[in-house]
């Protein structure tokens, strides 16, 4: 894997100047990339369809309107309906459509929700034998989905949370310890009391309040087991799905036995984001690529300002960038009698299926977010979306998701729970971070530890590692050892800014005298955070009018040897003029780099901000797989994620033609782009890079999927360019570009081709893929430059499957068949 930065340090996160050149990229080469083919694109799917569309005739209906599903949703007494249902089935089956069955797996209210209810568990587990084993075997069943909504229903009690605390910690005597409380019988426990426990700890939140979290997603996830569990015990083999799933909290809590996430995020109920209809539950519902994702739309109708402005279309491309696999419209009812709404709603659809919002492989994200669901965040009538602490009010985490919605210039992000920490490779992740991790147990601590160290990035904030460590100082933090401080003083709730006095080799886009400017801005009464009986507001002079990076409990920390403070708000010394520093702290461990701020570092602190580009821009870079060319670290006109073989970009704003750095190429071309190779391109070994800029026609509203193909090209000196126009099992045609060489028309009325390069030395190798190559077979490859010369020759593939040729040219159609004496053999 590659990782890139400019070796100039300019304080842009993406200075052009430096990035059109790659001779300028310093690159360090930190895993050996491998020539691999072009990987087969294995996902289930796609599937779309329009939810409410059952009964007779609502297959051809749900055809007739571009769906290629129908999602048919089981009443509550299906155990009596079971022949019919096969009809439906059947019906679906002849329109060629995928069916996925609904189970009314809550049954309907007529029990208390709770895998830990003995007659719930019962009742259940015969409806689902009922249900799935006499439907079993019908042909035509694409998939089984559990019920929606689980969170409106589950069953919370203080007999099921004293269970999950005696589970957890085996004793009573086990759980005063963790608490130090006295209690004298366990049912002396309930949630309120916990919940009071940690009324003076920093924002009313210590070991109790998460056990309290933890069982909430513990009761989520084991009704959510108990399902599938029965489910699977009769088949095995269809695709499991959930319902739809309204919280983002609930995200981190589906068990591995399912294959499909629907979440079901809609702007105008939860969050109001018509830009993108809260496409950061597909990357949350993904977990690490553990799960496959079908994101739920809920269709606009007038007077949405989402219907004014045709976002559907939008939404459909925006999960599909995320690696959807699908999308679900919800529903038929809404929209079946407004003629205007439905078939407004249809266009769209069709015209963002047209874009192949679905092809290729998933997207793999070079960064990661570690996602615990605690702080409450956006609250949705009542009920925190993404955390389980009503009262944790803090949005380090959501802020973090919500302005890092549109992507990055390097791709968009995956959010890993830690149970997903043992079962992704980290390795991949240019940089882990860590929003208001209060729980890191030892087998987490040192996976991400083994992360940073072997060359890894952790950026971490307050109340890391606090359930372990029994608080919230950071220097007793499971990773204190990482974090780069030996000792911290005099925590206060404050806010503030801060500004870069020392400079660092790992960033060498953040300046000396650079300044972070944030969102929050004192003045109005808000409430603080350190505590719940302290002082309640704090009003601001209107000098302090303006934004502030952060807010909230802070630490003064001392940095341990090797360790410097970036970016500083204040600093205060003890009674040995020793400084401690509020602001973000660097140490490198390892061949890796760790970053703490002990304060809530995302809450306040946005990417528009030049700072704070410059930093997660740097850290972003280290593993990138691939980069656009861009001045902001979020750019809102571009959409990019990708992984090893494929490229997937998104137009939003009028940007025509966009340039992107392929940091996984390995020198190979990609279909759907103009590909520039570079002999400059070094690593810190000196070695060739492999990096390929690709220059990319990407018009308002569309979507470009590029895939590399093992077509490699390397110049002897400068650059080459070429575009592939045809790589099929009997061909292989691209045009070739000298160094210099433009792309385009040469005369207005003349082809399209390169242009004015200079005679350039090329070497060329294709490997064995779609266009075969087997050992020892023979190739003949041709050059056309100009309208007359035409230079031809015969190439025998070595013993690995590869032609590997060189040609000079500064300009022409290069084309390579099978030699006609192999051509049919």
């Amino acid at each position: 894997m590659i990782g890139w930065m400019t070796a100039s340090g300019s304080s842009r996160c993406a200075a052009r100047a430096g990035l059109l050149g790659l001779a300028v990229l310093t690159l360090a080469l930190l895993a050996p990339a491998t020539a691999q083919p072009a990987a087969d694109n294995d996902r289930p799917g796609p599937y779309v369809f329009i939810y409410g569309l059952q009964g007779a005739g609502a297959a051809e209906t749900a055809r007739s309107l571009g769906c290629n599903t129908l999602y048919l949703d089981l009443p509550t007494d299906a155990p009596l309906k079971i022949e019919p249902t096969r009809a439906l089935i059947a019906e679906a089956a002849r329109e060629g459509l995928h069916v996925i069955v609904g189970l009314r797996t809550k049954l309907a209210g007529e029990y208390r929700i709770s895998a830990w209810d003995a007659a719930y568990a019962g009742a259940v587990r015969e409806w689902i034998r009922a249900v799935v084993g006499g439907l079993q075997g019908t042909a035509g069943i694409s998939a089984w989905a559990t019920d929606h909504y689980l969170e409106r229903d589950l069953s919370h009690t203080e007999a099921d949370f004293r269970q999950f605390l005696l589970g957890r910690y085996g004793s009573l005597a086990a759980l005063n310890q963790s608490w130090g409380t006295h209690y004298a019988r366990i049912d002396e426990v309930t949630r309120v009391r916990a919940d009071a426990l940690d009324q003076d700890q920093v924002y009313g939140v210590g070991r109790p309040s998460v056990d309290l979290a933890e069982y909430q997603r513990q009761a989520f996830h084991d009704v959510m087991r108990l399902w599938a569990d029965e489910i699977r015990a009769i088949d095995a083999e269809t695709p499991l799905f959930t319902g739809r799933i309204s919280l983002y909290r609930s995200l981190t809590a589906i068990p591995d036995l399912y294959d499909v996430v629907q979440p079901f995020m809609p702007p105008d109920i939860l969050e109001p984001d018509i830009a993108t209809a809260n496409v950061q539950a597909v990357q949350m519902a993904r977990r690490g690529g553990r799960f496959d994702v079908l994101p739920w739309l809920r269709i606009p109708l007038p007077p949405s300002r989402a219907y004014s402005y045709a976002a559907l279309y939008g939404w459909v491309l925006e999960a599909g960038l995320r690696g959807a696999v699908g999308v679900g419209l919800e529903e038929w009812e809404r929209i079946s009698a407004l003629t205007s709404a439905r078939n407004n709603a249809v266009d769209q659809l069709a015209a963002a299926l047209a874009q192949a919002p679905f092809a290729g492989d998933a997207p793999r994200p070079s960064v990661a977010v570690l996602y615990e669901p605690y702080a409450a965040g956006h609250q949705f009538a009542g009920t925190p979306a993404y955390g389980f602490l009503t009262d944790y009010a803090v949005d380090d985490l959501a802020s973090l998701a919500c302005a890092y919605r549109p992507g990055t210039i390097f791709g968009g992000l995956d959010y890993l729970c830690l149970s997903d920490l043992a079962q992704v490779e980290l390795d991949r992740y240019s940089a882990i971070l860590a929003p208001a991790c209060l729980s890191i147990p030892p087998e987490a601590a040192a996976r991400l530890g083994g992360y940073v160290e072997g060359g890894g990035a952790l950026f971490a904030d307050l109340g890391l590692g606090m359930y372990q460590s029994h608080s919230w100082d950071p220097t007793l933090s499971p990773l204190g050892a990482i974090l780069g401080i030996s000792e911290s003083r005099d925590l206060e709730d404050r806010f503030g800014g801060f500004k870069v006095g020392e400079t660092h080799p790992a960033f060498p886009s953040v300046r000396v005298g650079m300044e972070a400017e944030g969102t929050f801005v004192p003045g109005e009464g808000v409430n603080l955070s350190l505590g719940r009986f302290t002082r309640r507001s704090f009003e601001g002079a209107a000098t302090q009018m303006e934004g502030y990076a952060f807010k909230g409990p802070s630490w003064f920390v001392h940095p341990r040897a090797g360790a410097i403070p970036l970016a500083t708000q204040s600093v205060r010394f003890d009674d040995r003029q020793r400084p401690y520093f509020l602001g973000l702290t660097v140490v490198e461990v390892g061949v890796g780099l760790a970053v703490f701020a002990p304060f809530p570092a995302w809450s306040y602190w946005p990417p528009q901000d030049a700072l704070h580009a410059a930093v997660h821009c740097d850290l972003f870079s280290r593993r990138a797989r691939y980069r656009l060319i861009s001045d902001a670290l979020v750019d809102y006109r571009v959409g990019l994620s990708g992984s090893d073989d494929w490229l997937h970009l998104s137009g939003r704003g009028d940007v025509a033609t966009v340039e992107v750095l392929a940091g996984v190429a390995d020198h190979r071309a990609f279909l759907g782009a103009v590909s520039t190779f570079s002999a400059a391109g070094r690593t810190a070994a000196g070695l060739r890079s492999g990096v390929v800029r690709l220059t990319v026609d990407l018009p308002e509203g569309s979507m470009r999927h590029c895939e590399a193909i093992p077509v490699r090209v390397r110049p002897a000196s400068g650059e080459a360019h070429a575009r592939v126009s045809v790589y099929g099992p009997g061909l292989v045609a691209l045009e070739l570009g000298g160094d210099g060489a433009a792309w385009g028309r040469e005369r207005r009325t003349g082809p399209e081709g390169f242009y004015g390069g200079r005679e350039t030395r090329i070497r060329l190798n294709i490997d064995d893929g779609l266009y075969p190559v087997e050992p020892g077979s023979r190739h003949e490859v041709s050059l056309v430059e100009g309208r007359d010369s035409t230079q031809t020759m015969l190439v025998t593939a070595d013993h690995r499957g590869r032609l590997d040729f060189w040609l000079t040219t500064a300009g022409g159609r290069l084309q390579v068949s099978p030699a006609p004496d192999d051509a049919g053999g």
